[in-house]
C-alpha cells in the first residue's frame, strides 16, 4: 500500500472507531439518565440533561460513576465509558492521521 492508502485506511478506521463509539455512548447514556433520575436524582442535576454536556462527557471519561457504588448503574455505564472512550480514540486517530498526510508524513 502505499501512504497516500495507509493514510485513508487509518483515517477510516479512527472513524469507524468513533462512529462505533458514538452508537455505545448514546444508547448506554439513555438507560444510565433513566436510571440516575430514579436513583440518584441529585447527580443527573450536577451532570446536566444533555447528553453531550461537557461534564456528563468528563464523567464518563474519568468513571466517576463508580463513586456512587450503585452496581446496576456500573453495569450500565461502563457501556458508556467504553464508548466515550472510543469517541475520543476515535477522533483523535483520525485528526492525527489527516494532520500527517497534510504535513507530507509518510507511514
Amino acid at each position: 500500500m502505499s501512504a497516500s492508502a495507509w493514510h485513508q485506511f487509518l483515517f477510516t478506521g479512527g472513524l469507524g472507531v468513533a462512529v462505533a463509539g458514538l452508537t455505545t455512548y448514546v444508547i448506554a447514556w439513555m438507560l444510565v439518565a433513566v436510571h440516575l433520575r430514579d436513583h440518584h436524582p441529585g447527580e443527573r442535576e450536577r451532570l446536566g440533561g444533555f447528553l453531550f454536556a461537557p461534564r456528563a462527557f468528563g464523567w464518563y471519561l474519568g468513571a466517576a460513576w463508580r463513586k456512587l457504588h450503585d452496581r446496576s448503574l456500573s453495569a450500565l455505564a461502563v457501556l458508556g465509558s467504553i464508548g466515550a472512550w472510543g469517541i475520543a480514540v476515535g477522533a483523535l486517530c483520525a485528526i492525527a492521521v489527516k494532520f500527517l498526510a497534510s504535513n507530507g508524513a509518510a507511514l
